[in-house]
């Protein structure tokens, strides 16, 4: 019984990212088909082929108040990230065996184009676990949440600006295959 209980905690406090995929289905028999159905059902509007809503989740946030102040013991977040990819349904109707093939690669692409954000968020949600466990005792605990708030902010700042050089990089390398 008691085990069941430790690994019940441990399940409950895991770093370990968690990822769903949805996916949106497209039709066609065309490149030029499978274009205008992403434009008028892909996320963001149609602006994208895929994407990847991505949320930091505290898992194991704790601290100490001690005659030396308020200082964090531990600060544990997850990734939880819901990818939204494309599916075509008719790839195997499809009488274009060069287009079968070029979607295969596309979706492969797409697919690995968002896991990338996702280790990106990863990243950051250790560096945020570590710099708030490094935070120095603070007077009081309201002291510290707002040393937190700090860390929050600038992280997320630096993660926003990590993914967009992300995929601006990206762009780059794929206009330099493309053009």
């Amino acid at each position: 019984m008691a085990t069941v209980a430790v690994l019940a905690v441990a399940a409950c406090t895991s770093t370990q990212t968690r990822v769903t995929t949805t996916y949106y289905s497209i039709a066609g028999a065309t490149g030029a088909d499978l274009d205008r159905e992403i434009a008028s059902k892909g996320p963001l509007k149609g602006h994208a082929l895929a994407s990847a809503a991505i949320k930091f989740v505290p898992v194991a946030v704790s601290y100490d108040e001690t005659d030396k102040g308020c200082a964090y013991r531990q600060a544990k977040f997850r990734i939880e990230a819901n990818l939204t990819l494309p599916r075509w349904r008719d790839h195997m109707r499809s009488s274009d065996p060069e287009l079968r093939i070029a979607w295969r690669h596309l979706s492969a692409y797409a697919r690995e184009h968002e896991e990338q954000h996702v280790a990106i968020a990863e990243e950051y949600a250790q560096k945020i676990g570590e710099e708030l466990e490094a935070l120095s005792p603070k007077s009081s605990c309201d002291a510290l949440d707002k040393a937190a708030q700090r860390v929050l902010k600038r992280n997320r700042n630096a993660h926003n600006r990590a993914q967009l050089a992300f995929d601006a990089a990206e762009q780059k390398r794929l206009s330099a295959l493309f053009d």
